[in-house]
């Protein structure tokens, strides 16, 4: 299972920006390929918004049911 995240900045500096992800399961994706679509398009929307300067599209891997 792959989480969509999407991180935002109002600026250039770090302290701007926040990563914003969702814990509902209906969210999560099958493939990379797929969540990353949904990413960007999430960031291309987080952009056309003037208070964010930044959007940054990015997925990360779920893995459930094995142990670490």
């Amino acid at each position: 299972m792959w989480m969509t995240i999407v991180m935002l900045c109002g600026n250039m500096y770090a302290n701007s920006c926040l990563v914003v992800t969702s814990k509902d399961i209906n969210d999560y994706y099958a493939t990379k390929e797929e969540c990353f679509e949904v990413a960007v398009g999430r960031a291309n929307f987080a952009k056309a918004t003037p208070q964010i300067a930044i959007a940054v599209p990015m997925c990360q891997e779920i893995i459930l049911g094995e142990e670490i």
